[in-house]
């Protein structure tokens, strides 16, 4: 911490670098800037009032991150274990607390906020620098901006149109402090790093924080698997919670959503919004537009190059899913009218049948009246009963309902169904080949091309053996291959038996509901399905919920014990295991249906008899039903999600506006809101943490990708389906991000981990379609 200022070598290969003076890295800024400030302390000795409105106008340091305990007392425990646990709590915070400030820094104060204690984090200007080195970070130089690619053409002009991406991208280099000179806005320290780099930088810097002390047991410092820092922390209950806040803003969605359009409508009149003032704005104004393209750049700098990567692969995908929408569409709609002409004429053929039946009626009812025998009269009781049956309300309801769906289920099988498959097939490998292109170039621009070689280890990682570091000739402490290979392999048989596992439970269910077909079959109608068909998918839904929220936690725990060295490795392999995982889970059933349905031996299910078969119908034909499963799987999938973001809030926003919901608290709300607003650091912990965003969302995206390239043959709309939801997911979840949710760490990345799962899911593509 005290080496800030070595001996500054302004040669490079023995020529001297026409560089500007070094300028300093304490906050205040320049030498310029002290001459005056200290002209102006001398004027403030002359006017004691002109001094203290100096003092009431400066600026209260940034709160770069936020620690939040309880607030406790030794009091508050009757239990003696309780106690010592309060007392270890108290040791650890303060050993946390001093090392920060002393080892790191840091600059720490406390601040009550009712039930609990805020620890607000500021980091110096000085120590983000020396942390900024430290993590290799690239920033832009002075001087090295790249100029912008002038549109040529009314086609270029057009886009223009839609831009919002106005940023200059500069030349980049590692961050030096030796170095300082060269870089973009050395002297500004208030501007030179973003909130979200800071806040990054921060949370680096607490996660590295070790508060072991030599009196320690297991004190072998080399060994960072017993380091003591954030995660450790935040495991013993000594800080609760950690949040970082967004950059304040007039707009908030706590506010009638009416006003604020109101707001909007009147700024953009007077033109009088700036947005480097309020970012979250700016990217409101934009993001969240329909028919603007998404501010990589702009999401990139306020949430990080993590979820910025995702964004632009959502938006790419949604890109060029344009042709196969508008060719699924077409040929749907041909499919839909061939449907329906086939149903008229079988339509007509059964009113044909009617006819018949009635005259077959009127003639029995003449021989019963010339003749009056039995059989006529059994026969004239069997025709008009079903005559009634056909004709009632219920029975007509029904008959139209099987219609609709049967018309709708076979509006999907068309003749120019394989050249649909072979068009997705392309579209496939365009996508693959045009997302490389744009990852590409983004993490050229974004310099984070070799993030892979600069990343720094993740704090769980512990080595086992000691090596020297071919380039420093530093100790390196290591995990070798042969125990990690072994962690792997491992881990894929409990992955396999855990697929196996959602397999048995699949085959169970069918099981199950082909037996209480057979054993219902005489029985009516209603308690055939609630038996068979309604317990069969409650019974499915359960399992794989279980199922799920099991394999979740063995997917983390796996993950965890597999060792890897660094977070984009760690995100990485438990992005794979969570997508086997979904793989076997959402397209099992619909495998079934495809290649294994309507195959059952002659003996029937498990030999049980001929009965006991699970067909596709009269004619035994499964794509009517493979595209109706894929129909529903693809428009339930994204129902919770948007039930969550969507149709939640929309509706505590209409209660709240209800008189019988206003009426009784309407002081108690605008109390609360005068309170939200005068305290917008509480506002802020109050709100819920966004988790592992990416993770979530890009698993569940990949799934949608794979229905796409796996099973579109059978459903033309998929690509109309599958572009619906990006485009309102990613709406959704820039409003939320926004305002919604707290503000995540701007973690750094390289990409995301879609090659491999894309590979997997293109090499089965193939097969796939050529049955």
């Amino acid at each position: 911490m005290d080496d800030l200022y070595p001996d500054y070598d302004d040669t490079y290969g023995g020529k001297p670098l026409k560089l500007r003076p070094l300028p300093s890295l304490e906050q205040n800024g320049t030498a310029e800037y002290k001459s005056k400030k200290r002209k102006k302390k001398r004027k403030d000795k002359k006017s004691p009032s002109k001094a203290n409105s100096a003092t009431q106008t400066i600026i209260p340091k940034r709160i770069d991150y936020i620690l939040v305990y309880p607030k406790e007392d030794e009091n508050d425990f009757k239990d003696n274990d309780d106690i010592e646990d309060f007392k270890n709590r108290m040791e650890l915070r303060r050993r946390f607390h001093r090392a920060a400030r002393e080892k790191e820094g840091l600059e720490i104060r406390e601040r009550d906020m009712g039930e609990k204690i805020y620890v607000l984090i500021h980091c110096p200007f000085k120590r983000m620098c020396l942390e900024a080195e430290e993590v290799k970070l690239e920033m832009p130089l002075e001087g090295a901006a790249i100029p912008p690619k002038q549109a040529n053409g009314y086609l270029d002009q057009l886009k223009s149109l839609f831009v919002t991406d106005d940023e200059v991208d500069f030349v980049s280099a590692p961050f030096i402090v030796q170095k300082r000179a060269v870089f973009k806005g050395i002297d500004q320290p208030d501007t030179f790093f973003s909130p979200a780099l800071r806040s990054l930088l921060v949370h680096n810097i607490l996660i590295n924080i070790d508060v072991r002390e030599q009196g320690d047991e297991n004190t072998d410092f080399r060994d960072s698997m017993r380091r003591k820092g954030l995660p450790f922390m935040l495991m013993k209950k000594v800080y609760t919670d950690r949040f970082i806040m967004h950059e304040e803003s007039p707009y908030e969605l706590e506010e009638d959503e009416e006003t604020r359009e109101i707001q909007r409508s009147l700024s953009k009149e007077r033109g009088d919004f700036n947005p480097n003032s309020d970012p979250r704005e700016a990217l409101h104004r934009t993001w969240c537009r329909w028919w603007k393209f998404q501010p990589l750049w702009k999401i990139r700098n306020y949430f990080g190059e993590k979820i910025a990567f995702y964004f632009a692969w959502a938006g790419e995908m949604a890109s060029l899913l344009w042709l196969p929408v508008l060719l699924g569409i077409a040929i749907w709609a041909d499919g839909l009218y061939l449907s329906i002409k086939d149903n008229m004429e079988y339509n007509e053929g059964l009113a044909e049948m009617a006819r018949q039946r009635d005259e077959l009626i009127d003639a029995v009812r003449e021989n019963i009246t010339l003749y009056n025998r039995t059989e006529d009269r059994l026969l004239y009781q069997n025709l008009t009963a079903r005559a009634q049956e056909e004709d009632s309300f219920f029975g007509s309801i029904a008959d139209k309902s099987l219609e609709i769906l049967d018309v709708f289920q076979k509006s999907f099988d068309s003749a120019v169904t394989p050249y649909f498959a072979l068009v997705i097939c392309l579209w496939g490998t365009l996508f693959q080949e045009c997302w490389k292109r744009k990852h590409a170039r983004l993490a050229y621009e974004w310099d984070v091309s070799s993030y892979h070689f600069t990343e720094p280890d993740r704090p769980e990682f512990y080595g086992t053996k000691e090596r020297e570091d071919p380039v420093s000739s530093l100790p390196d402490w290591y995990y070798p291959f042969y125990k990690q290979f072994l962690k792997f392999m491992a881990s894929f048989g409990i992955l396999i038996f855990m697929a196996l596992l959602v397999i048995a439970s699949a085959l169970g269910v069918i099981i199950y509901r082909v037996i209480i077909g057979v054993l219902l079959a005489d029985s009516s109608t209603l308690p055939r399905i609630l038996l068979s068909t309604v317990a069969a998918t409650l019974l499915n839904s359960i399992s794989i919920m279980i199922l799920g929220r099991l394999y979740d936690y063995i997917a983390y725990k796996l993950t965890d014990w597999e060792n890897h060295r660094t977070q984009s490795q760690y995100d990485d392999a438990l992005i794979m295991k969570l997508f086997a995982f979904q793989f076997v889970n959402s397209y099992a059933s619909l495998f079934y249906i495809a290649f294994f349905r309507g195959l059952t031996a002659e003996d029937g299910i498990l030999y049980l008899g001929k009965q006991y078969e699970d067909s596709c119908g009269d004619d035994n034909i499964c794509m009517p039903l493979l595209s109706l499963q894929v129909f529903v799987l693809m428009i339930v999938k994204p129902f919770p999600k948007f039930l969550k973001d969507i149709i939640i809030p929309w509706l505590k926003k209409v209660l709240k506006k209800c008189c019988c919901c206003r009426g009784k608290n309407k002081v108690a709300d605008v109390e609360a809101s005068k309170m939200e607003k005068a305290d917008f650091m509480r506002k802020e912990g109050a709100k819920p943490p966004l988790g592992n965003f990416t993770l979530g969302e890009f698993t569940e995206k990949t799934i949608q990708y794979g229905f796409l390239m796996l099973f579109s043959c059978a459903l033309p709309l998929a690509p109309f389906i599958a572009i619906l939801v990006l485009l309102v997911d990613i709406r959704v979840d820039a409003t939320r991000m926004l305002w919604m949710n707290r503000r995540p760490i701007a973690f750094i990345s390289g990409g995301i981990a879609y090659c491999v799962v894309s590979q997997v899911l293109h090499c089965l593509h193939h097969p796939r379609h050529s049955f």
